[in-house]
């Protein structure tokens, strides 16, 4: 099968066990779940585990794919709320209205709630884990989520912070970006008990995947077209916020978008798994225009 082919497979793949899964008591809290998770996103992180899961010789089944859900939930946890008025005070995402435009203020953190819950819930529902294995996979969301809260903190002074330095600013996408990411590519190995050494290589590669996304996030933001940057094109530059553009130029930004992924690519040249894939997604997201 070739590689997209592959990466559309696990996608579907995806969006029917988070059809499956999705339930809600709360007729409220459930349409707003719907419309927040169904047929919308990249599911990029998801994909990334099931890749590296692949990569390092596992087979996928449907305990794995409830597994890569889970992340699915947590990224969308953090969608919700860096959305809110508080925080970005986003009016659109993917193309369409924000889950607090269309449900209200209320019913987005409350949804933004039972995502985080329902994610923790997965991972401890799947029968085929250990309860050690499911406790290392839960602390390591659990690590990605205080990183990822620590990052919007900081993400949020970017407005006011204008002595940063690049390497600060990567810094925050390392938190507020890259932490999930790399929490996706190490839960995929915890799973399968992989060797330090490797787990070492895929963390790095993981770290500069995930920075270099949000790079290209920046670039995006003054460049795309896309419907699905519907709302969202110069918002950070209205907002007078610091990105990677505003703080280097746009042609630097894009000098380092592309010396992250070269050098992600070198830290798993040498492993002997199957790369192809994850070099895939890497010049995915260079490449992507949404």
């Amino acid at each position: 099968m070739k590689i997209e082919s592959y990466i559309n497979f696990l996608k579907r793949d995806i969006n029917r066990t988070l059809e499956r899964i999705i339930t809600y008591s709360d007729k409220k809290i459930y349409r707003a779940l719907r419309y927040t998770i169904l047929n919308t996103g990249k599911r990029l992180r998801p994909i990334l585990m099931l890749v590296t899961f692949d990569a390092l010789g596992g087979k996928i089944n449907k305990d794995i794919l409830k597994t890569a859900t889970s992340i699915e939930l947590i990224h969308n946890f953090s969608l919700i709320q860096d959305d809110l008025p508080c925080m970005d005070n986003d009016d659109f995402r993917r193309g369409r209205p924000t889950v607090h435009k269309v449900f209200g203020e209320d019913i987005a953190i409350l949804t933004s709630d039972a995502l985080l819950n329902e994610a923790y819930k997965i991972i401890l529902d799947v029968d085929s884990f250990s309860p050690h294995l499911k406790i290392k996979i839960i602390n390591e969301i659990i690590l990605a989520v205080d990183r990822l809260i620590s990052g919007q903190r900081r993400d949020l002074e970017l407005v006011k912070n204008k002595g940063i330095t690049p390497l600060e600013l990567e810094d925050i996408y390392f938190h507020k970006t890259s932490a999930l990411i790399i929490a996706s590519v190490k839960i995929a190995c915890l799973i399968l008990d992989t060797k330090q050494d490797i787990l070492n290589k895929l963390t790095s590669f993981a770290y500069k995947f995930g920075i270099s996304f949000q790079i290209v996030d920046d670039i995006l933001n003054i460049t795309s077209n896309n419907k699905r940057f519907l709302g969202k094109r110069f918002t950070d530059r209205k907002k007078n916020k610091i990105t990677y553009v505003s703080l280097c130029g746009l042609s630097n930004a894009k000098k380092r978008a592309e010396e992250l992924i070269l050098t992600a690519k070198k830290d798993i040249k040498n492993l002997k798994i199957k790369k192809e894939i994850l070099f895939y997604l890497c010049d995915f997201i260079l490449k992507r225009t949404y």
